[in-house]
């Protein structure tokens, strides 16, 4: 019974199977045309509206597929990636933390608070690091091939412009510039059938302004000095200024727009509040700088934990050896150059560009920090008690770290902690100056010696780069060889 009962239930089953198949064969492209007939405008008799509709509905179908597949080719190779890479970056946040808590022992939450704001930075620092240092390494071996043939690049420029500027002189100037038959006679050139370049021409151009501007000026300002008798030509002459002045207000009014970066969109979600305009020359100070602006931004929270770290060490050294015999000559002792080269550079490192008029309190404000620093230094030397000296640097080193972190720039200590503080004083332009005796004296010497130009340029650039890194040593950034206020020197 059990068999014959399976068998009807195959039958029906099969039975119905071919009454919707035979349905769907009948019936499917019925509907189809149907709904076609629907959608079609009657007047379109060429099915336009009916195809772009099929083509965007496609398009569409694609997308969404491309889409996900995108997603999940993310999701199983580069997905897992990042996800493994943001889990190492926080494991090494803790291991990094663990590692400077280590030497406090019991007191480390008591006198190494961390903070969500050092947290994240550091977070961000172990998260830039590793891409920072590729970067680094890039744009080190690109500087080092531009050192090495610093020389050719030199004679090549040199080359280029006397080509083009001796081109321009045999050129034919555009008709609307000044001697192109506009505003004066046609320049008379030999005319060779050939198109010049685009330097050429732009050189060219350029050139007739500035031999306009020059012989206008040749007839008009002698007569500045003898307005009495040349009262016209004197007059053109005032004219002339007051008109070259309203052109250069309008090319700065001009520049000032075409320089101005609309907000982002991230921006726009936000407010006009956070659409901050880049500095000018923010570019070419990225593009010179070793140090990437992210990395470079969080790289000081990692040096000052470092130093925290060392004066926890140095505390657990002083307690474990002052009840030993003449422990008093091996008392240990931190040293705070690191700290004092993030105090002076802080205000530079957080804000692009800070207005002239604030620039001076940043810097009294970073000089009153370093001379704190440097008295809790020296008072290792002075009190019996150095493991209390140990302390108080760590409290004053934490408290730096924190308020960086949260961009409290002008706030890195309290007034009561730079009370009675000598505020330090900023030496770099001794090295600025041994900077520039040592480049005129190499100078000199290639000028004196029997080496080619190509050669003489070398020798300079490589005993620029040897004396830079010499006195600035893990500071050197070529971006900021025009910024005196670099660091701090500390002989």
């Amino acid at each position: 019974m059990i068999e014959i009962a399976w068998a009807a239930l195959g039958m029906v089953l099969e039975v119905v199977l071919f009454l919707v198949s035979l349905f769907l064969v009948l019936a499917l492209p019925g509907i189809v045309v149907w709904g076609i007939s629907e959608t079609v405008d009657p007047r379109d008799v060429l099915r336009i509206r009916w195809f772009l509709q099929r083509l965007l509905s496609l398009a569409e179908l694609v997308g969404r597929a491309l889409l996900a597949t995108g997603e999940w080719v993310y999701s199983h190779t580069l997905g897992r990636v990042v996800t493994s890479y943001v889990r190492w970056s926080r494991r090494r946040v803790a291991e990094h933390l663990a590692w400077v808590r280590r030497p406090f022992g019991p007191d480390a939450y008591r006198l190494f608070p961390v903070g969500r704001h050092v947290r994240a930075a550091l977070r961000s620092w172990h998260q830039i690091a590793p891409l920072a240092a590729v970067a680094y390494l890039v744009k080190a071996f690109f500087l080092l091939q531009i050192l090495l043939n610093l020389g050719g690049i030199v004679n090549f420029v040199i080359r280029w412009s006397s080509h083009v500027w001796a081109e321009s002189e045999k050129a034919p100037v555009v008709w609307w510039a000044p001697g192109g038959g506009l505003w004066g006679p046609a320049r008379q050139v030999d005319w060779t059938g050939e198109q010049p370049d685009i330097d050429v021409t732009v050189v060219t151009i350029f050139r007739a302004f500035g031999e306009s501007i020059w012989r206008k000026a040749a007839q008009y300002l002698p007569a500045l000095g003898a307005p009495e008798g040349r009262p016209a030509e004197a007059a053109t002459a005032v004219f002339g200024f007051v008109l070259a002045a309203a052109l250069l207000l309008a090319l700065r009014a001009v520049l000032g727009l075409l320089g101005q970066h609309g907000p982002t969109r991230a921006d726009s979600r936000r407010g006009p509040g956070f659409a901050a305009p880049p500095p000018r020359g923010w570019w070419l100070r990225s593009l010179l700088s070793l140090h990437p602006g992210a990395a470079r931004r969080t790289r000081p929270v990692a040096v000052l934990i470092d130093c925290v770290g060392r004066a926890g060490a140095a505390r657990r050294h002083y307690y474990q050896t002052v009840m030993q015999p003449h422990s008093a000559v091996y008392v240990p002792r931190v040293d705070l150059s690191k700290v004092e080269q993030v105090v002076w550079s802080a205000w530079k490192v957080r804000h692009r560009q800070v207005p002239g008029p604030r620039r001076r309190e940043y810097r009294k404000h970073a000089a009153d920090v370093v001379g704190a620093v440097r008295r809790l230094e020296t008072r290792q030397d002075i009190d019996a008690d150095t493991g209390q000296v140990f302390e108080e640097m760590t409290r004053m080193l934490v408290t730096i770290t924190e308020r960086y972190a949260q961009g409290r720039i002008l706030a890195l200590l309290d007034p009561k902690d730079l009370k009675d503080v000598d505020p330090a004083v900023n030496r770099e332009w001794v090295r600025l100056v041994i900077l520039g005796v040592v480049m005129t004296g190499a100078a000199i010497a290639a000028g004196l010696s029997k080496l080619s130009a190509a050669g003489s340029t070398q020798i300079i650039a490589v005993v620029g780069a040897v004396t830079w890194a010499l006195l600035y040593r893990d500071r050197l950034a070529p971006g900021d060889v025009l910024d005196v206020m670099r660091g701090q020197s500390r002989k």
